[in-house]
């Protein structure tokens, strides 16, 4: 008999728009938190619970990621996403979160993450990448999706 092995592998897409135009795209894998993997089990239990992941955040470090941060290390912008299941093997084991961020103010954003709160919060998934350099009035279109394998 053949055992189960359930993983969690996420993969993130940003691309920065300035006056519509599409300057810099980049597409991530990234790294699961292990605070994201204790929420996901709490979530799966009506004993315990735990809060669904709705938000996406950019950053601008580029400190690698390791599984025991419990946050982005110089987080910049946080926006609620919309979320929908998507198909990749099977059906519905991919969410897929959404969402627009509308620049502010020049940074070079290098890093970004999922959490479940619109401030403070559990990370599900933290990735880094080469950094786009953004100004204000920039949009950034990020997604991330998190594939149950």
């Amino acid at each position: 008999m053949e055992k189960e092995q359930t993983k969690l592998k996420g993969n993130f897409k940003i691309a920065c728009l300035r006056d519509n135009q599409v300057i810099a795209e980049r597409e991530i894998d990234n790294t699961i938190m292990n605070a994201g993997k204790a929420e996901i089990s709490g979530l799966i239990l009506t004993d315990v619970g735990g809060t669904a992941f709705d938000y996406l955040a950019v950053g601008t470090s580029a400190t690698a990621p390791n599984a025991t941060q419990s946050a982005l290390i110089a987080e910049k912008y946080r926006v609620a996403g919309t979320g929908s299941q998507q198909t990749t093997t099977v059906t519905n084991d991919t969410a897929r979160l959404t969402a627009s961020i509308i620049i502010t103010a020049s940074n070079s954003i290098q890093e970004a993450g999922i959490f479940n709160s619109s401030s403070g919060g559990t990370i599900l998934a933290r990735t880094t990448f080469s950094a786009i350099n953004v100004s204000d009035s920039d949009t950034l279109n990020v997604g991330y999706d998190v594939r149950v394998s």
